[in-house]
């Protein structure tokens, strides 16, 4: 049974249901009238359905945002706000002016680089008597002390010093391997006779230390090295604690002699300035101290140290050679440049119209050595060029000639390795005119004289008849105790002339903080390139 239409239905007395066509046609109306209203009914929940979907698709295509990354897993993190205090503005200041002037005083560090094609022009039988180092220094697992950061930048200075760097020096400047081959012999031997305490003699021990230390140390050995290096240690240790005693305001129980002093200082300048080992600085700071006060006004030195009238230009030299290598290696001692510039105002006036420079009086010596000392600490101190520099150096090299057993040029008493140490390098700064001549006969001389066990004894007689020093009395005279030992080191360190020059310009008052090191400059007339 189907539901009635809306509105009203024709009733049987009205005029429309008289006759049958009009009734049919009121029945289809009426049918199609139902028809379509049942299609509206079916239409109309669809039709809301699909607006309501429309609606949710619209609103979520308004929210949604699409997720451009990969999934990641899940970190839970705990996050607490911490209160900051904030630094008072002064003391921000000063952090502030302590970081900018870090920055301008440490300055960078770089291993001395040495090319390989200046290795190999070097001959192989010079390789083969250079004893092995380890050029790359590291002390921590030797020494029980810290490693510390070098305060300078030396690779000209010291790069000679490697095995490389003697080899290419060597040949460059007239060494052989018969030079190289005595140097490594007196080094053994100078192992083998080592006292258990790191010293050398009996009875000049401080002042044999020095000088063996100086030898090992010209010849590029550290405590590291393979062959030496227990031997290295000990003298830097014993020299270290022997300085260690000394009182820098006079009292000097150990290292009382001014040429002891001077020497000691000299080895533990160079030793600290090559390798850096922070105990050794301390020592070296004393005993430069030491040396800067007990110069004179007038820049030079004497016995003791004494202030008095008398000077002494062999005592000078010993301390000369000491303030430069401590300054070269950054010691930070008061009054240090000032001694250096001191030190060349007294040796220019220590010298004579004649062109020779005086032992204790102005002129008054014949002593070739003295000529030696003058010349080389001026050259040293970056006057090498003088007037009075230049006319020593001619009279030296026109007139000294090396002569092994000139027993009427020496003194029974003296002996002219001394005066062939100095001689030898103030000619090797000189120039290759002068040093070539000098250094053919030299060498010549000096290796053709050397013991078989390595070691030198000083020229002359072994016994004389003379003054003593000690006693004032005239009596049969022997040779020193430390006397092989003395020869064996100054003739060794001659021998090294090659590789363990000092430099000779001046140097600035701000060495140490200069970002580019003056040492990576050496001297134009030898020609030294290392880089």
């Amino acid at each position: 049974m189907t539901a009635a239409p809306d509105g009203p239905l024709p009733s049987p007395e009205s005029p429309g249901a008289a006759g049958a066509p009009a009734t049919a046609l009121d029945l289809d109306a009426i049918l199609a009238e139902y028809h379509r209203r049942q299609r509206l009914e079916h239409l109309i929940g669809p039709a809301i359905s699909l607006v309501f979907h429309i609606a949710v698709v619209v609103l979520a295509a308004l929210f949604w945002k699409p997720s451009t990354g990969t999934e990641s897993s899940q970190i839970e993190v705990q996050m607490e706000e911490m209160k900051v205090k904030e630094l008072d503005p002064k003391q921000l200041e000063e952090l502030q002016q302590l970081e900018q002037l870090a920055d301008e005083m440490v300055p960078t560090v770089e291993r001395p680089e040495i090319s390989q094609e200046a290795v190999e022009v070097a001959t192989s039988d010079i390789s083969d008597a250079i004893a092995s180092t380890d050029d790359a220094m590291d002390f921590s697992s030797v020494l029980d002390v810290r490693s510390s950061p070098t305060a300078l930048k030396l690779p000209s200075l010291y790069g000679g010093r490697t095995a490389a760097g003697r080899q290419q020096l060597v040949r460059k400047f007239g060494g052989s391997a018969r030079t190289e081959t005595a140097v490594l012999r007196a080094l053994r031997w100078l192992k083998e006779t080592q006292n258990p305490n790191g010293s050398w003699s009996r009875t000049e021990p401080d002042a044999m230390a020095g000088f063996g230390l100086l030898t090992f140390l010209a010849h590029g050995e550290t405590p590291v090295s393979e062959e030496f290096g227990e031997t290295v240690q000990r003298a830097m240790k014993y020299l270290a604690d022997r300085m260690g005693a000394v009182d820098p305001q006079g009292k000097r129980p150990y290292l009382s002699r001014e040429y002891t002093h001077g020497i000691a200082t000299y080895a533990l300048s160079e030793a600290y300035g090559l390798t850096r080992i922070p105990f050794l600085k301390p020592p070296m700071e004393t005993g430069l101290t030491i040396i800067v006060q007990g110069q004179q006004k007038a820049g030079g030195f004497d016995y003791y140290y004494k202030k008095g009238a008398r000077w002494d230009t062999s005592v000078t030299g010993w301390q000369v050679q000491a303030l430069k290598a401590g300054y070269v290696a950054g010691a930070e001692v008061p009054g240090l440049m000032e001694a250096m510039e001191k030190a060349i105002s007294f040796l220019r006036n220590t010298a004579y119209r004649d062109g020779k420079f005086g032992y204790t009086s102005p002129g008054v010596t014949n002593s070739m050595g003295i000529q030696g000392v003058g010349s080389l600490c001026l050259q040293l101190l970056g006057e090498g060029n003088c007037t009075e520099a230049r006319r020593v150096l001619d009279y030296i090299a026109t007139t000294e000639k090396v002569v092994w057993d000139n027993t009427k040029g020496y003194r029974s008493s003296t002996t002219p390795v001394y005066d062939w140490y100095y001689i030898t390098q103030a000619m090797f700064h000189a120039g290759r005119g002068k040093w070539d001549n000098w250094n053919k006969q030299f060498t010549e001389v000096i290796t053709a004289h050397q013991k078989p066990d390595g070691h030198w004894d000083s020229p002359g007689k072994s016994k004389w008849v003379g003054q003593n020093p000690d006693t004032g009395k005239v009596e049969e005279m022997t040779r020193v105790e430390y006397d092989p030992w003395y020869a064996t080191t100054l003739c060794c360190l001659s021998l090294q002339v090659y590789y363990r020059y000092l430099p000779t310009y001046k140097m600035p008052k701000r060495v140490a903080r200069e970002e580019k090191s003056v040492l990576e400059a050496i001297d134009a007339d030898l020609g030294i390139q290392l880089d």
